[in-house]
């Protein structure tokens, strides 16, 4: 009553939504079967692909899985030739182009740009950048051969030149996320939270902090790989290495103790996001982060490798100076496509000796 004395006269009467027409519900209909049938088709081909995949990158034999203890991880400077290539299938996608580094088949290896993007038309595995490569697929696939640990190589660009000169080589003790979105293997029932619970069949879980001294499996596999990969400084390929501020023909490619380094002498890979190189004023912000080395692939790996309890070493190769902090008459680019050759026969040198140290310590 006081709301019809304030002259409310009440709510106005509902009109009813017309019913549709028999050929507008014909219309609806037909559109969602199209939907459908486009889906089924989508789906149908994505299951030719995968099939056309298999037969030019068999399947690993049961056989071989569980045979590799370590792997390695490589980047645009790392190929193997000669060997047979294998194919993986993981809940996140087909890995190809997968191979074996030993006679013993105890070290596998990856390339990250060229084992998640299989491509029909050419029937080849094609190049995927960094913001591409089917991080979740690759390592999932590591753990399922049944690998232990990890050894990645990377191309890099130094932001701090004068210190770690173009042409030499670091053991990385920490990572930076530019853009840190979240990359994890979770909801997969395999991943505990805190803990593993293996009564559940995990296998990993989310929630850790990487990079700390108290890993002693990941600190153990920097010591490991430190000691492998150091004879490269006086070999052949040593020619072409420079060492930065700090290194010694014995403590090469760390400044010190692998685990000494950790706290006393850090390394930080700052991860950009990529395809493009970073601009000047990033480049500025990230050396004022005290970041050591840039690159745009390996704090994913770095990630989900540690999520699934698979410690972890990076050794970045450093081929051009960051954008703006260049002296070559080209720029950055032009450095690192000039520095291509010499860092191939360093990577190769250090492939080598990574096998020859892995496969001698199963």
């Amino acid at each position: 009553a006081a709301l019809q004395a304030r002259g409310w006269r009440g709510m106005p009467p509902v009109r009813k939504r017309p019913a549709a027409s028999s050929s507008a519900s014909a219309g609806f209909a037909a559109a969602k079967r199209g939907r459908n049938s486009a889906a089924g088709k989508e789906s149908e081909q994505a299951e030719a692909d995968v099939q056309q995949a298999l037969r030019v990158y068999p399947p690993l034999p049961d056989d071989c899985r569980g045979t590799a203890k370590s792997a390695v991880i490589g980047g645009s400077g790392v190929t193997v030739s000669g060997e047979e290539r294998f194919s993986v299938q993981t809940p996140f996608g087909l890995v190809v182009n997968v191979s074996f580094m030993d006679e013993g088949r105890s070290v596998l290896f990856v390339n990250r740009h060229l084992c998640t993007h299989y491509d029909p038309a050419t029937g080849e595995v094609r190049y995927a950048p960094p913001h591409e490569v089917n991080y979740k697929s690759m390592v999932w696939c590591l753990h399922a051969c049944g690998v232990k640990r990890v050894v990645a190589l990377s191309s890099t660009g130094s932001l701090r030149p004068m210190d770690i000169p173009v042409g030499s080589v670091v053991m990385p003790d920490d990572f930076y996320m530019v853009r840190p979105e979240p990359i994890s293997f979770w909801p997969h029932p395999a991943m505990g939270t805190f803990h593993v619970d293996e009564e559940k069949g995990q296998l990993g879980r989310i929630h850790f902090a990487p990079a700390i001294k108290e890993d002693k499996a990941w600190v153990d596999l920097r010591g490991e790989v430190q000691r492998m990969v150091c004879p490269v400084l006086t070999g052949p390929a040593g020619d072409k290495l420079r060492l930065g501020k700090g290194q010694t023909r014995t403590s090469w490619p760390c400044t010190g103790h692998a685990e000494e380094d950790i706290e006393e002498h850090p390394c930080v890979y700052v991860n950009t996001v990529g395809p493009r190189f970073e601009t000047r004023a990033e480049i500025r912000a990230y050396r004022d982060l005290g970041g050591a080395v840039v690159g745009m692939t390996c704090g994913y790996e770095w990630t989900l490798c540690s999520e699934l309890l698979m410690p972890y070493a990076l050794l970045s190769v450093v081929d051009n100076a960051c954008n703006g902090l260049s002296t070559h008459p080209g720029g950055a680019l032009q450095e690192y496509l000039d520095h291509k050759q010499n860092i191939g026969e360093v990577t190769g040198a250090l492939v080598k000796a990574l096998v020859a140290g892995l496969a001698s310590n199963k």
